[in-house]
């Protein structure tokens, strides 16, 4: 998948998180697998970013390393400041590749809905380094299994 795709991916589970919980929106990680996308929402998602990893790290040891996840996306609602000193309530969409650098991106949010992303950027590495675990278990991950599971010697 390209990272273009994954991106596209990603702000459309962000509307479909939307659509299902309403606000506020609960993180989720996003895991565009082979068949389906694995959209899983953490309502009770710590504070605290060392707890964060912690539940991250077991969500890509129980999840994500047995799909052989190559790539995924975390959303999470949050705060900007408009530049006016006045907050602006937004949707955060985060997504990586295997052997990639994470990006971001971020689209203003109303009571009902999602307005228009902006421009993609890399996402400063010292920013969400509770997303470490779910990039450690995308750059283990293998190629995909172009046999369907079956060996190729068989």
């Amino acid at each position: 998948m390209r990272l273009a795709e994954l991106e596209a991916v990603c702000r459309e589970a962000a509307r479909g998180v939307i659509e299902r919980e309403g606000r506020p929106v609960p993180p989720a990680v996003v895991l565009p697998l082979p068949g389906s996308n694995k959209v899983t929402t953490f309502p009770d998602f710590p504070v605290d970013d060392a707890d964060r990893t912690v539940l991250l790290e077991r969500f890509a040891e129980d999840v994500m390393r047995p799909a052989n996840a190559s790539c995924f996306g975390f959303l999470a609602e949050g705060s900007l400041d408009s530049g006016s000193g006045q907050p602006v309530d937004v949707l955060v969409v985060a997504y990586s590749a295997r052997r990639g650098h994470p990006h971001v991106t971020a689209a203003p949010l109303t009571d009902e809905s999602v307005g228009n992303f902006g421009v993609a950027e890399e996402l400063d590495p010292a920013a969400m380094t509770f997303l470490r675990p779910l990039q450690e278990a995308v750059d283990a991950a293998g190629p995909p299994d172009a046999f369907g599971g079956l060996d190729a010697r068989s």
